[in-house]
């Protein structure tokens, strides 16, 4: 009677795991409206590639036109600046935030050995918020800049653009404070009891800082907002010197909360690599507690170095003395985290498959974006450097290159998980050797542009050869990059409908075990 149950049981799972991969594809308004983690997870994951194409075919017009000087493609200067907002907007909040919330909705319950999120509703409204807020950014196309200084955008940003980008950005700010306490609710209250928070992936570490810093930085550009708003509305004069206000006190606001949000598109991307590295190296990472301990260290030191943004506006030398070592305090965590990946990876048995090649991209140009950062943080380089396009490299080194090449690897990482399918091998190394000699063509190449005395957020420049040169190399390789995005959405679309079916224990075949596919579908209550 016994083995009779066994057998039973046996078949039963048998049959159940055998549904899940025969099933046919579920109709679209079963996922749109469903609550479910797996589903919440795969809706931020395409939208947010989705805002990446669209805020990258932005960037190709921006340079494009800056491929000679004078007017190319873009008829007016004040044109420039709405497409430059837009982009900047869309990649931060659009592309790299909801991905990051998107593969911690797939992963985080699972890690944690928990049937959902928290609240699986809230998740959901979390997520639609998203949406309407893009709308709102791309309908308005504000010409404020991404960073909506005072007094421009309080007096003479031309609304409804300006108002719409102010409530666009609001109702971001809300989705992310409703995802980040889901995040921290899960991971803390919901996880197996017989996990303790030292047993847990690090990238349910990456999750938990990420989102207790999201909680505390966003307040305060929340408040921010409504002050601009209520400036623009000529009911207030919080940022308007003719009423007593102080335009320098935006910035110190805006700063407190994207200081640390720099730290915020970061952090989840460092946590993909710890699972990346350990996996395709074949070996258990280093030190699992230097690993945690520099995830807190970079949550703490985010928020005592805002003001390095700020060295050209008039602040005492004991306050940018205070700043400068804050930032600098920030380079012993993170060369934590790089020494762990490299101590991981030396003497393993490396496979170089697309996930593990945008892993090791993502970490020699940390080293590069890093090194730049040092030299932005010191206070004589940094009047130099200060509203150059040295600034704008250093910032999109880390963006597109650490940050985005590391979300990339772990997107193909992640793809067997979402569709059952293997990506082509061949065209992702494809994708990964454009993207990252294209990364390098631009970036750093406009470092040498903000040596050359190239101010940022400029229509038009001098016209001198080297001027010239430089911008047209950046020109050539960010549509490099461009191409690569092209080629990794044509895959991956191609792949998910007619690719290799993945073995679903070990897709990779590296002797590690994958996530539990089982839960790709919900069930049928959600």
């Amino acid at each position: 009677m016994l083995l009779l149950t066994f057998l039973t049981k046996v078949l039963v799972i048998r049959w159940y795991v055998l549904v899940l991969e025969v099933k046919k594809p579920r109709p679209l308004w079963e996922i749109l409206f469903s609550t479910h983690h797996t589903d919440i997870g795969l809706l931020y994951i395409i939208s947010s590639i989705a805002f990446l194409m669209m805020g990258g075919a932005l960037a190709m017009a921006l340079r494009a036109e800056l491929w000679m000087p004078g007017a190319q493609i873009i008829p007016t200067s004040t044109d420039f600046h709405r497409i430059f907002t837009v982009h900047g907007t869309n990649m931060l909040f659009l592309w790299i935030l909801p991905f990051g919330s998107g593969v911690g909705n797939y992963l985080i319950p699972i890690m944690v050995r928990y049937h959902d999120m928290a609240w699986p509703k809230l998740n959901a409204v979390a997520f639609w918020m998203i949406p309407v807020a893009a709308a709102m950014i791309w309908i308005g196309f504000s010409d404020t800049g991404w960073t909506a200084y005072p007094p421009y955008s309080t007096i003479r940003a031309p609304g409804p653009a300006a108002d719409l980008w102010i409530f666009g950005a609001k109702i971001l700010g809300i989705s992310s404070v409703l995802g980040a306490i889901n995040f921290v609710v899960t991971i803390l209250r919901c996880k197996h009891p017989d996990l303790p928070l030292m047993k847990m992936p690090l990238f349910s570490w990456s999750i938990l800082i990420t989102s207790l810093m999201i909680i505390v930085a966003t307040p305060t550009f929340a408040a921010a907002l409504i002050m601009l708003y209520t400036d623009r509305l000529g009911i207030s004069g919080f940022f308007n010197p003719e009423m007593g206000g102080d335009p320098i006190a935006y910035q110190h606001l805006f700063w407190f909360t994207f200081h640390p949000e720099v730290y915020i598109f970061l952090i989840p991307a460092v946590g993909m690599l710890y699972e990346t590295i350990p996996k395709f190296s074949r070996k258990p990472i280093f030190s699992y507690q230097s690993g945690v301990t520099a995830f807190v260290l970079l949550g703490i030191i985010g928020f005592a170095s805002w003001a390095h943004h700020m060295f050209a506006v008039g602040m005492s030398f004991t306050e940018k003395t205070v700043f400068m070592v804050g930032t600098l305090a920030a380079v012993p965590a993170s060369a934590m985290h790089v020494f762990n990946w490299l101590a991981t990876m030396w003497g393993g048995r490396i496979k170089f498959a697309a996930p593990m090649l945008f892993a090791v991209g993502a970490i020699m140009l940390f080293f590069a974006s890093g090194a730049g950062g040092v030299v932005n943080t010191q206070m004589p380089l940094d009047f130099i450097t200060h509203d150059s396009y040295w600034v704008v490299g250093h910032f999109h080194l880390m963006l597109m290159g650490t940050v985005s090449l590391g979300l990339t690897g772990f997107l193909y990482y992640l793809f067997p998980l979402m569709t059952g399918r293997m990506y082509n091998e061949k065209w992702a190394k494809i994708h990964f050797a454009l993207a990252f000699v294209g990364v390098i063509f631009v970036f750093i190449t406009q470092h040498l542009l903000g040596l050359y005395g190239m101010p940022r957020r400029v229509y038009d420049y001098v016209d001198s050869p080297e001027l010239v040169i430089m911008n047209q190399i950046a020109t050539i390789g960010a549509f490099t990059v461009g191409i690569s995005y092209v080629i990794m959405v044509i895959n991956m679309l191609r792949s998910a409908g007619k690719g290799k079916p993945a073995d679903m224990e070990d897709p990779f075949k590296i002797g590690e075990e994958y996530y539990d596919y089982r839960r790709r579908e919900p069930p049928i209550h959600h």
